[in-house]
C-alpha cells in the first residue's frame, strides 16, 4: 500500500469539508518576497488530467486512490478545495483554460466532436481567441504542447497555429492507451462507454498520436500511453531547461479518460478492489500519478525547481456515465451535471521562489486563473481588447490583497445554468424541468434543494444569470445527442 501523502492537508480539506471556517493564508515571508521582487520569467508546465473526480486525489481526504506524486505539488504549494472547470466537459473547458475567458463567450459552449463532425463542420476554437500559449510566445517562452488537445482537428485550429512551437499528441477527445492484445494488458469495458480499445486508432485519424507542423504518425502502441506523455515531457524539460528563454509546457493527459485500459504495473497494485471496472480505473490514476512523479522529478534535476511553477488540474469531474468507478461523496455528481462533482476539480500550484508551502486556499477559483496567473507572473499584461473573466491569484495567495478572487463563477450548456455564489449553488433548466438550490457550506453533497424555501434567493441569481448572459454568444454548433444516466441516484437527460 502507498502512503497518503501530507496528513496536515488531508486533515484540513476534511475540515472544510465538514463546514469549519476559512483559513487565510500564510504571508510569504520577507526571503520569499526578495527572491519575487528579482526580475524574471518562471518556467510553467500546467498539468492536466482528463475527467478526474476531486475523490480520487489523496490529499483531498478520501483514500479511494493514493496519489503521493499529485499531492506533492499541494504540499510544496498550494491545494485549492474551491476549484472550478468552466465546463463540466472536456473540451469548453479546456478552451477556458486556454483563454482565461467563458467559452460561451465566443460560442464554445458544447464538446466539438465526435471527430468526424468536428473536421466535416470545421469546429474548434475561434481563430479570434489569444491562447496562453500565445501571450506566452510573445513574452519569449519556449511552448510545448503534449498529449490530448481537443480543440479543433483541422490546420486552422491545429496547436502550432495557436501558440505552440511544438506538438506531440493527439487532436480529438479520447484514444486508445496500448495495444490491448499485449500481455498483461487490462481491459473493461463499463457499459456507458463506447470506446473500444480495438482498431480506435483507425477508426478516425484525429485520434492517431501524431508530431509537429506535418503531422507525422508516431507508432507507440507498445509503450502505455501515459507513460509515453510523461516520457516526451520529460524530454521536453531536459531540452528547455537552462536556457536563456524560459519555457512553458501544457502537458495534457487523457488517463483516467476511458477506455479503461491499464498494464500489469499498475493493475497489481489494487489485488485488493474486487470489482474490474473499479480496480483498472484505480490503476490508471495510480499510473497517472507516477507519470506526475517523472515531471517533478526532471524538474528538480534541472537545477530550476524554485522559479517553476508547476499546476496540476483536472478538466471536468469523474465520468460518472461510466457506473461505479465514480464516487458520490465529498461531492455529488460527475461529468456532464452542474452538481459539485461535475466542476469542483482538484487543482494544486507550486512555486517555491513565491508560494509558501503547504498553504490550503478555501476561496473559490476558477481553471479560468491560470491565464492571467501565468501572464503576469512571466511578466505580461493582459489585452485590453477584450473581458478577461480569470484572475491574478498571485497577490491573494501571497496575502498581498484581501477579499475573494470571484464572487460568483456561472455556467452555461443549454439548456442548463448554474451560478456559485459565495455558500450559495443554483442549478436549473431553463425549459423548466427542475430548479436546485443548495446551500454548500452546510451541505457540500447537495442533498437538500432549498429552492421552495428561498424564493427570493433564487430570484436573485437568476438575476444575475441573466445580466451575464448579455454578453454570451449563442452556441457555434449543437450539442451531440444528449446522454441520460443516473446521476447518484437522480435521473438526469445532459447535453455534451
Amino acid at each position: 500500500m502507498r502512503v497518503f501523502a501530507d496528513l496536515r492537508i488531508i486533515a484540513a480539506v476534511a475540515s472544510f469539508l465538514l463546514g469549519s471556517c476559512t483559513l487565510s493564508p500564510p504571508r510569504a515571508s520577507d526571503a520569499t518576497l526578495e527572491v519575487a521582487a528579482r526580475p524574471g520569467r518562471p518556467n510553467v508546465i500546467v498539468i492536466l488530467a482528463d475527467d478526474l473526480g476531486y475523490a480520487d486525489i489523496s490529499s483531498y481526504g478520501v483514500k479511494r486512490i493514493a496519489t503521493p506524486n499529485i499531492d506533492r505539488i499541494g504540499a510544496e504549494g498550494v491545494t485549492f478545495t474551491d476549484a472550478y472547470a468552466a465546463a463540466p466537459v472536456c473540451s469548453p473547458s479546456r478552451a477556458a483554460l486556454m483563454t482565461g475567458r467563458y467559452p460561451a463567450r465566443y460560442g464554445f459552449e458544447f464538446n466539438n466532436g465526435p471527430p468526424a463532425r468536428d473536421a466535416r463542420e470545421n469546429l474548434g476554437l475561434d481563430a479570434g481567441e489569444i491562447t496562453i500559449a500565445d501571450a506566452l510566445r510573445g513574452r519569449g517562452y519556449h511552448t510545448g504542447l503534449v498529449g490530448k488537445w481537443h480543440l479543433g482537428a483541422n490546420d486552422d485550429f491545429y496547436p502550432t497555429k495557436r501558440g505552440f512551437d511544438e506538438f506531440v499528441g493527439f487532436l480529438a477527445g479520447a484514444t486508445n492507451y496500448i495495444d490491448p492484445r499485449l500481455p498483461g494488458v487490462h481491459y473493461a469495458q463499463p457499459t456507458g462507454s463506447s470506446l473500444a480499445p480495438t482498431l480506435i486508432r483507425e477508426r478516425s485519424p484525429q485520434l492517431r498520436i501524431i508530431e509537429g507542423a506535418d503531422r507525422t504518425v508516431v507508432n507507440n502502441e507498445h509503450e502505455y500511453l501515459t507513460e509515453y506523455f510523461a516520457r516526451r515531457g520529460v524530454e521536453y524539460i531536459e531540452r528547455n531547461a537552462r536556457s536563456d528563454d524560459p519555457y512553458f509546457l501544457y502537458l495534457a493527459f487523457n488517463a483516467p479518460h476511458d477506455p479503461l485500459i491499464v498494464t500489469q504495473k499498475y493493475y497489481d497494485r489494487f489485488a485488493h478492489i474486487a470489482e474490474e471496472e473499479n480496480r483498472i480505473y484505480a490503476a490508471m490514476v495510480s499510473a497517472l500519478d507516477d507519470a506526475v512523479g517523472e515531471i517533478l522529478d526532471a524538474v528538480a534535476r534541472s537545477g530550476e525547481a524554485e522559479d517553476t511553477i508547476v499546476y496540476f488540474i483536472s478538466d471536468n469531474g469523474c465520468a460518472a456515465y461510466l457506473g461505479r468507478i465514480c464516487a458520490c461523496e465529498p461531492l455529488r455528481g460527475g461529468k456532464l451535471s452542474h452538481y459539485e462533482g461535475g466542476m469542483r476539480v482538484p487543482m494544486m500550484m507550486r512555486w517555491p521562489a513565491r508560494i509558501q508551502a503547504g498553504q490550503v486556499e478555501r476561496r473559490m477559483v476558477s481553471l479560468m486563473d491560470l491565464f492571467p496567473t501565468t501572464l503576469i507572473a512571466g511578466g505580461g499584461e493582459l489585452p485590453k481588447d477584450r473581458v478577461y473573466d480569470g484572475v491574478d491569484l498571485m497577490p491573494y495567495l501571497t496575502a498581498q490583497r484581501a477579499g475573494n478572487p470571484h464572487e460568483s463563477l456561472m455556467w452555461r450548456r443549454s439548456p442548463l445554468v448554474s451560478i456559485r455564489q459565495g455558500e450559495w449553488k443554483l442549478w436549473k433548466s431553463l425549459t423548466g424541468e427542475f430548479t436546485l438550490l443548495f446551500n454548500l457550506q452546510t451541505d457540500p453533497n447537495e442533498t437538500t434543494n432549498l429552492a421552495e424555501r428561498e424564493p427570493a434567493r433564487v430570484k436573485a441569481l437568476e438575476e444575475a444569470i441573466a445580466e451575464w448572459a448579455k454578453d454570451l454568444q449563442d452556441p457555434r454548433w449543437p450539442s451531440q445527442p444528449l446522454k441520460s444516466y443516473s446521476v447518484c441516484g437522480t435521473p438526469f437527460t445532459l447535453p455534451i
